[in-house]
């Protein structure tokens, strides 16, 4: 096996669209990382000619030493040997990275696991509808009958400031670990385009399309919107648009159960299959 950078956005495109990559794997995410002085190296493993597996590392310096990390990856695009490829991926970046894929590979001891859910939008309304918890499916049923409409609005930093400071708000009281808020207004600032941004009553909710998938960044709800439900609502008419996108794969991302019990149940009742991420060990 070799492994190749990749530096040409719509080649990685490809390539990140045939694994439904997450949001760390794709372009937009290293481009991001790069706005705010980190480096992105982009790379694709080759078995012969066949590409198997790529990953993206998003690096730093540490006392003069390149440190990088490869968030939920990297990703298997085809049959291959994952031990073999992860070897020859280690040659390829800096020798302190950390790689994070979901795969049967053997995870090393200590390391913390990191369960997301996704929903496969490739289903029909009627299927996926059908999958919704009983008492997710009565709440959305809920706020349909409440008329609410779900508006969606351009993403300006000013229509986002209230949704960043909610977000950084419950991040710093301990709810739950995920991108800080600074890090969404660099990928407005190289990937507006990606961002969809849903509004009904007092509730909002934010998410990035990023190729064949799209990823739920964060929410927000009001006491009007958390009384009738918005956010079941948002949420299905997020689905429902995105999936006439063209988006096959929604990522809800990360869940804890014992920090954020609501946000766990809300995601976890939407019949999304849970996906695990963790260091691998590679002997």
């Amino acid at each position: 096996m070799q492994a190749d950078p990749i530096t040409h956005e719509a080649d990685w495109q490809t390539l990140t669209d045939r694994a439904h990559a997450p949001l760390a794997q794709r372009w937009l995410y290293g481009a991001a990382a790069q706005a705010v002085g980190r480096e992105a190296r982009r790379v694709l493993v080759m078995d012969g000619d066949r590409p198997v597996a790529v990953a993206q590392s998003v690096c730093r310096k540490l006392g003069g030493v390149s440190v990088g990390l490869v968030t939920q990856g990297p990703l298997f695009i085809a049959p291959c040997d994952p031990r073999r490829a992860l070897k020859t991926l280690r040659r390829a970046l800096p020798r302190l990275t950390v790689m994070t894929p979901s795969s049967h590979l053997r995870r090393l001891s200590l390391s913390a696991a990191t369960p997301t859910l996704v929903l496969d939008l490739t289903h029909d309304e009627d299927h996926l509808r059908a999958g919704l918890n009983g008492k997710w499916r009565n709440a959305l049923k809920n706020a349909e009958k409440a008329r609410l409409k779900v508006a969606q609005i351009t993403a300006t930093q000013a229509a986002l400031t209230p949704l960043l400071h909610s977000e950084k708000q419950r991040q710093s009281q301990g709810h739950y670990r995920a991108l800080p808020p600074e890090f969404t207004l660099a990928l407005l600032h190289v990937a507006p385009h990606a961002f969809r941004l849903f509004e009904a009553s007092d509730a909002q909710m934010l998410f990035l399309r990023h190729g064949n998938s799209a990823t739920y960044q964060m929410g927000n709800a009001g006491p009007e919107g958390r009384a009738v439900n918005a956010h079941n609502l948002i949420l299905w008419e997020a689905m429902m648009r995105l999936k006439a996108e063209g988006v096959e794969r929604l990522d809800l991302g990360t869940f804890d159960a014992v920090k954020a019990p609501d946000l766990a149940r809300f995601k976890m009742r939407t019949g999304g299959a849970q996906v695990v991420w963790a260091p691998a060990q590679l002997l």
